[in-house]
């Protein structure tokens, strides 16, 4: 099974990019294309989401990151991440180690983000709704 996690703050503009490509793929009836594919939207990636991974084959996580120069593009990280070092910060590495030390579980992974440095609004709506539109058509 392929899940796809957004993640964001939906009170803090930009930050919602996950949740708002979740919610687009719920809404235009995208499901139909999504065969075998769990969508799941939260306001922050907690380990209690570990036990809705188990069954993962894949995992794609959504989210806005931070970006000073670049802003309103797409990137994708598919880097083998270090398993051993556990934080406080609970990011997609650190629900990755989890599934790997606890459950044993290995799982394929991206990590798909919007660039930008706006937290608080949605300055260029059209270049928002763009990056939204495209994130969508890349994961039906």
């Amino acid at each position: 099974m392929r899940i796809i996690i957004g993640y964001g703050n939906t009170l803090r503009g930009e930050d919602a990019f996950g949740v708002d490509v979740i919610n687009q793929l719920q809404k235009h009836s995208v499901k139909k294309h999504l065969t075998n594919t769990k969508l799941i939207s939260v306001f922050q990636l907690t380990p209690e989401l570990c036990l809705e991974l188990l069954e993962a084959e894949e995992i794609i996580f959504i989210d806005a990151c931070y970006s000073n120069t670049e802003h309103y593009k797409l990137a994708c990280s598919i880097e083998s991440f270090d398993f051993n070092n556990l934080s406080h910060h609970i990011s997609p590495k650190v629900i990755l180690s989890l599934l790997s030390n606890v459950y044993n579980k290995h799982p394929k992974y991206e990590i798909w983000s919007m660039m930008t440095n706006s937290f608080d609004n949605i300055f260029e709506v059209d270049s928002y709704t763009f990056c939204i539109n495209n994130a969508v058509y890349y994961l039906k």
